[in-house]
């Protein structure tokens, strides 16, 4: 994003806590990732429908376990958006200058809960075509697990890979202008020690 976008209100004042234009920036982010714990929390609901609408042919095992996964990996995928969702708000309290420190507890938890969540939609993609394929695929279970699967990997491609950086997203103002600021006081200050050093001194007078 050029410099030229910002508008003036967005650019915290030096040394100010707020940071606008980082959160003007990560709003979709916070808002993608409420949207994908609503799609993580769906998917749990079809998979108990799937669960309990499983036919049982027999009495011997005819693969329900399959939809215990599937419902597994709805909860799991669920607990790491709330996890990215919980980080997010206070990433976003930071840089609106509601918090005195950034999500230092909950960004690196952020970051392994994304990692997780490809394992998680791995996990969902197994069991949900596993148990389908012994539902039967014309069965209401079956699609069940389907639109379980969709939730899930909704889930995870909207809040599940939002993991919060918390420096804001790379090339934003307010991080350049730290970086500028901090260069530019450390020019200043290597200044004035050659200044004076270089600067004699007066003698003392009778």
């Amino acid at each position: 994003m050029r410099d030229e976008e910002y508008e003036a209100d967005q650019i915290a004042a030096y040394g100010a806590t707020e940071q606008p234009a980082v959160a003007a920036r990560m709003t979709p982010h916070l808002r993608l990732t409420q949207l994908g714990a609503v799609a993580a929390g769906l998917s749990v609901v079809t998979a108990v429908a799937a669960l309990f609408t499983f036919p049982r042919f027999t009495s011997a095992d005819t693969g329900q376990g399959w939809a215990v996964v599937a419902l597994i990996s709805g909860l799991l995928m669920l607990g790491i958006c709330i996890v990215q969702l919980a980080a997010w708000r206070q990433a976003m309290a930071w840089w609106r200058g509601r918090r005195e420190a950034g999500p230092v507890t909950l960004a690196p938890v952020s970051w392994w809960c994304h990692v997780g969540s490809y394992l998680v939609a791995l996990l969902a993609l197994w069991a949900c075509i596993a148990g389908s394929a012994l539902a039967g695929w014309s069965a209401t279970a079956a699609t069940l697990l389907a639109a379980t699967l969709a939730l899930v990997l909704a889930g995870q491609v909207l809040g599940g890979v939002q993991y919060v950086r918390p420096d804001g997203p790379p090339g934003t103002l307010p991080s350049h202008m730290r970086r500028l600021l901090a260069r530019e006081r450390a020019r200043q200050a290597a200044a004035a020690a050659i200044v004076e050093r270089d600067t004699p001194r007066n003698p003392p007078t009778a």
